[in-house]
């Protein structure tokens, strides 16, 4: 999660009503979960939240170790195309997402 950019409250009929700002609270933690809180009780069940998610606005943004990541496993992919088992991606694709990777401890 980027960044939360509004909460639109939705009526039973689907009309949408833009909600201040002071009638919600929101939270995107360091991992990236955003969190959004009403402040006070509304009569609309459902509420639309816009929001940006993603690493980058476009394809350039992508870090590099990324990019050299999906071309070595688009190449790997290619090349097994016609093997029964894909196989597991290659130790170069996984050394380079390793950085991104998340890890639950537990």
């Amino acid at each position: 999660m980027r960044s939360i950019e509004s909460l639109s409250a939705l009526g039973a009929d689907g009309t949408t009503t833009l909600l201040p700002a002071d009638a919600y609270a929101i939270d995107i933690d360091a991992a990236g979960e955003g969190w959004v809180r009403l402040t006070a009780a509304r009569s609309e069940a459902r509420v639309k939240v816009t929001y940006v998610a993603g690493l980058a606005t476009d394809g350039n943004d992508v870090p590099e170790a990324l990019r050299q990541g999906i071309v070595r496993l688009a190449v790997h992919s290619y090349a097994r195309r016609d093997a029964a088992e894909p196989g597991a991606p290659p130790a170069a694709v996984t050394a380079l997402w390793r950085p991104w990777r998340r890890l639950r401890l537990g």
